[in-house]
């Protein structure tokens, strides 16, 4: 139970200064006097109202500054209700009253009356108050006060709210044990929902669309990847699920036509139209006749040739010219001309040919 709250007197509280200043002894409670009235507490108090009798066989024992455990004990016969009690020092000054409506106890003739009592105080006093009697003292237990203490059920243990009661081996490892069982069902809830969760993302997959090709779920590392057209289908221009790369671009230009700089020729894409240049570098001073061959044959004819003199440096005298004659699919004959007798000269010609 709570402790109840004494009311020092005016009497004892002297008493009490008294005993802190060194003046007298320590304050020593001998007896408890008791009455079936309720009374206003009152400081001023020097007995208790209505009192029906005095119990000497009283012991206490501070367990705080402010708390004392109080035990009294009545072995009479006597029949009464319990509403207020008053604690007589060892001179008979009445030192601390208390009183309520409803009765502290019921005392029946063939009972043997045990009075067990918190009382508190307002002020840090307890360890000030001594008793006649400890023989049969039994405080409740704390961390530094030997006593008597309740036994926690396991339902209290679990719910670890009260701070007075024990607890035994027996309820601790019930106690444990149902703390193991909870951990027991959180792990297997939280392995569920991470088994869940892990559920959730290897149910999800990894596709590739367009140009883009492979994926799955993910169970496993994916590659995706994008297949590259080769030169012929760069060319084709049929397939719409690869990409065209710098070197398919290239080749497929090669396709269809093109520049190929070793010969030289041109294709020009989308058309069978094929475009070669050359050169020729030799000195001429007189009219002749130079055939000239296409490094490669056009595969049907050449429908157009044209030559061109080249001259090394600027004169005035250097007029050869050059025609063309004789057309082929292979080649053609270039024709130096002179215009005149004079210092006739050239250093040869370039040519450029289309066909197909």
């Amino acid at each position: 139970m709570d402790p109840i709250q004494f009311i020092i007197t005016t009497a004892g509280l002297d008493a009490l200064v008294n005993a802190q200043s060194g003046g007298t002894d320590p304050i020593r409670i001998m007896s408890v006097g008791i009455t079936e009235a309720q009374f206003i507490m009152a400081p001023t108090l020097t007995s208790v109202p209505g009192e029906l009798k005095r119990i000497d066989a009283i012991s206490g024992q501070s367990v705080s500054e402010t708390v004392i455990h109080m035990t009294a004990q009545d072995v009479t016969t006597d029949i009464y209700e319990l509403r207020g009690l008053g604690l007589y020092l060892s001179d008979g000054t009445l030192f601390a009253v208390y009183s309520q409506n409803d009765p502290l106890f019921r005392k029946v003739s063939i009972s043997f009356f045990l009075l067990a009592l918190d009382v508190a105080f307002e002020n840090a006093v307890a360890g000030e108050i001594m008793f006649g009697d400890t023989s049969f003292l039994l405080p409740p237990a704390s961390e530094t006060v030997q006593g008597v203490a309740a036994l926690a059920t396991q339902a209290e243990a679990l719910a670890g709210a009260d701070p007075q009661r024990i607890i035994t081996p027996a309820t601790l490892k019930a106690v444990i044990d149902a703390f193991g069982l909870q951990v027991d069902a959180d792990l297997v809830a939280l392995a569920s929902g991470f088994d869940a969760l892990l559920a959730a993302l290897t149910a999800r997959t990894i596709t590739g669309a367009g140009l883009v090709s492979g994926g799955g779920d993910l169970s496993a590392s994916r590659v995706l990847g994008v297949d590259a057209a080769s030169a012929a289908e760069t060319a084709a221009g049929l397939i719409a699920s690869k990409a065209v790369t710098p070197s398919g671009l290239i080749g497929g230009l090669a396709e269809l036509g093109g520049w190929d700089a070793g010969i030289p020729l041109f294709r020009i894409p989308g058309t069978p139209v094929i475009v070669m240049a050359g050169t020729l570098r030799t000195l001429v001073t007189t009219e002749l006749v130079a055939p000239i061959l296409f490094p490669v044959a056009f595969p049907t004819a050449c429908f157009w040739a044209g030559p061109i003199t080249y001259i090394s440096a600027d004169s005035n005298v250097r007029d050869l010219f050059v025609q063309m004659r004789e057309r082929t699919r292979t080649g053609f004959n270039a024709y130096f001309q002179a215009g005149d007798d004079g210092d006739n000269r050239a250093d040869g010609f370039d040519w450029i040919a289309f066909g197909y």
